[in-house]
């Protein structure tokens, strides 16, 4: 199953392209270049405020790049697709379990259920990038998965067991957390499913949700603890400048660096919030424009569940059900499929509240729409039970799957007709522009005289860094006051930039996107004037607009 999912996911890779983002360009790959080369002690945050990012899910990449392999892009992105192919494996397990009550018994009706969500407009275009949302919903997914084998495991009665399963869980959800702190929304919505997915009293559930908490600090400290002690150490914040109105650290504002561009501007907003990107946006949940009804059509029905299923408990004693209600009891696969799925709604909305809430940016809600066939699958089902309970009749076991797959496949196939997916920088395999020819990422070297100072003055540039070589050279981003301070407080990130730069006395350049619209504010700040004329292209093979241009 995994090796057909990575295949696939492989397939998708292959055909979108080489990953060109935004952030490859900006820290993806320069905060693993500081780590492993020992920049920290001689850069001063040339990626900005995302310099303070943990490294850890670049590290693959970045080696890859840095061996024989990055000769062979497409073979890269095979490899980097391999985290959606995972994706997708632990997307069909919890269907299967939702829908079957077995984990291993995939039917058409559950890869269905999968496909609906893992071909939405956040998730099918991450395949083979560096966005690393796919790897966080890996762990999410893991984590959940985890909860639910958990339950199976109290079923048989095997207490130590499904102790080490709800750890297992709250350690990948703590390391989802440690290793990009935007997955900080789901242990929540993990804790609650570990609640719901329990059998018993208030007692068991405590204990569940204790285990899942457990591991998730586990989690976090072991992945995220050596980076925030090291930030903490030399910065006075474990977060760098997020998260500042706690830690108070003198060097960076007491803001907490929330992007709240995408949030909804009101709460009538944020309850019609899905519908603004059923249909072409831009800048709604995502920069590029895109289309995508899945988030409105799952939402819609998991609110049309619970309203079914809480009518259907009202009226359990007033119809006579009772033959099939007790078949469907004593069926344990029903039984186990009905808690999972109980599970998995609670995390998506549970997860989906504190998403709208917090972030509103879909490329963080992949855990989120991978799984919104399932609510989808859970409507369906309650709509035709809610039939024969109106008559009185007594169904067949099991009549109302294919009915609830007909109604899966109705809306995937209106779903998929709507979408339009968001154009994520990518290029071919083989650009004419590559200096080098195909690669993954090549940038033509540049020597640069010993001792140089390097100001990056543009976004996204930071990627260059390693291949501007020279004894001595060093790089310098550009202090905005949004995350550095104001200059003229002596004690701020700004200030402390400022100091170095004026008592460098060497050769300096800057390092910029356009020559004629660059960060002018940063470059007032720190003083620097060049001549537009001194500027050449620094050629790569990830964007065609990169600059280096003589300072003093």
């Amino acid at each position: 199953m995994l090796l057909a999912c990575w295949a696939a996911a492989a397939a998708i890779a292959l055909a979108l392209g080489r990953d060109t983002s935004w952030d490859l360009r900006n820290y993806h790959y320069y905060n693993v270049y500081a780590l492993l080369e020992g920049r920290w002690g001689i850069d001063l945050a040339p990626a900005r405020a995302h310099s303070f990012m943990h490294p850890g899910l670049d590290l693959p990449f970045y080696l890859l790049t840095r061996s024989p392999l990055n000769s062979w892009p497409r073979l890269v992105s095979v490899l980097q697709a391999s985290y959606a192919g995972l994706l997708a494996c632990l997307t069909i397990a919890i269907a299967n379990l939702a829908c079957h009550g077995v984990v291993g018994r995939m039917t058409a009706a559950s890869a269905l259920v999968a496909l609906f969500g893992l071909t939405g407009a956040a998730t099918l275009p991450e395949a083979g990038s560096t966005y690393n949302d796919v790897q966080i919903g890996c762990l999410v997914l893991g984590a959940l998965l985890a909860i639910l084998l958990a339950a199976e495991a109290n079923d048989r009665h095997k207490v130590p067991q499904a102790a080490r399963w709800r750890l297992l869980a709250g350690f990948l959800g703590g390391c989802a957390v440690g290793l990009k702190l935007t997955a900080i929304i789901f242990p929540p919505a993990l804790a609650v499913a570990g609640a719901i997915a329990v059998r018993g009293g208030m007692g068991s559930r405590t204990r569940a949700v204790g285990l899942v908490s457990l591991g998730g600090v586990l989690g976090f400290a072991i992945t995220y603890g050596p980076w925030g002690w090291f930030l903490w150490q030399r910065f006075g914040n474990p977060f760098g400048p997020i998260a500042n109105t706690i830690f108070r650290s003198p060097l960076f504002p007491p803001t907490g660096q929330q992007d709240v561009r995408f949030l909804p501007d009101s709460l009538a907003e944020a309850v019609a919030y899905p519908l603004l990107w059923a249909h072409r946006s831009e800048g709604v949940v995502l920069e590029p424009p895109l289309a995508d009804p899945r988030f409105a059509v799952g939402l819609a029905a998991l609110l049309l569940f619970l309203t079914l299923a809480a009518r259907r408990r009202a009226q359990r004693d007033k119809h006579p059900r009772a033959a099939w209600a007790g078949a469907m009891a004593a069926d344990t696969t029903a039984r186990v499929a009905a808690r999972a799925m109980r599970a998995v709604i609670a995390f998506v909305l549970v997860s989906y509240v504190a998403w709208l809430g917090v972030f509103s940016i879909l490329r963080y809600a992949i855990p989120i729409e991978v799984l919104l066939g399932i609510p989808v699958w859970a409507a369906a089902r309650e709509l035709l039970l809610a039939a024969p309970l109106s008559h009185g009749s007594v169904p067949p076991a099991g009549w109302w799957r294919g009915g609830a797959a007909l109604c899966l496949a109705t809306a995937f196939g209106v779903s998929a007709l709507v979408t339009e997916y968001p154009a994520h920088p990518r290029e071919p395999f083989l650009w004419e522009g590559e200096p080098h020819g195909a690669a993954v990422v090549a940038v033509k070297q540049i020597a640069l005289p010993a001792g140089s100072l390097v100001v990056m003055l543009g976004p996204a540039v930071a990627f260059v860094a390693p291949f501007l070589v020279g004894p001595g050279v060093w790089f310098v981003g550009g202090p905005n006051p949004n995350w550095a301070g104001v200059a003229t407080d002596p004690a701020s990130y700004a200030a402390l930039v400022l100091r170095a730069v004026r008592s460098h006395s060497g050769p300096a350049f800057v390092v910029l996107e356009f020559p004629d619209d660059y960060d002018r504010e940063a470059a007032d700040v720190l003083g620097i004037m060049f001549d537009q004329a001194s500027c050449r292209p620094v050629e790569n093979n990830l964007t065609k607009v990169v600059q280096i241009c003589h300072w003093r």
